[in-house]
């Protein structure tokens, strides 16, 4: 599991991003989670495959970086956490290019790194979530009215 770093901690100095890189998926799978580091560029291109970017760990360049996506009859979804901003410019034809949030998000700093999204999904989908402060779940609500009824 990995966990969110802080947004200073998530910034690298320019000369330490990298200005482009990418990957092609054919009717595979490709995941990055963890540690690393996003290009000032990524870009995906899958055909009949899924691509998952995680980037609640990953570190970025302060301003803007940007993931290009071009999606045919395949799958794309990019975790993010709130501490980024999400610009999200994408086509969907015969598919979905979206932003979903989950979770209560925080206000975000004037100089949060800002993640641009574009592209287009043919046939496909494109998702970006949003990962932001997840509150108790049913259980835990259950459980707590339960121990009030008791005491």
């Amino acid at each position: 599991m990995t966990y969110p770093v802080s947004n200073q901690a998530r910034t690298l100095p320019d000369v330490l991003v990298p200005d482009q890189s990418g990957t092609t998926v054919w009717w595979s799978n490709i995941k990055r989670e963890g540690e690393w580091v996003l290009p000032r560029i990524f870009r995906a291109f899958t055909f009949m495959g899924n691509v998952e970017l995680d980037l609640m760990s990953a570190r970025m360049g302060s301003g803007v970086s940007e993931i290009d996506i071009r999606c045919i009859l395949a799958n794309v979804e990019i975790r993010v956490p709130p501490d980024v901003r999400v610009l999200c410019d994408g086509d969907g034809l015969g598919g979905s290019f979206e932003v979903v949030r989950i979770g209560e998000a925080a206000p975000l700093l004037p100089d949060a790194p800002t993640l641009r999204v574009t592209g287009a999904a043919y046939l496909g989908s494109v998702t970006v979530k949003v990962i932001g402060q997840v509150g108790p779940g049913l259980m835990e609500k259950l459980k707590a009215g339960w121990h009030a009824l008791n005491t």
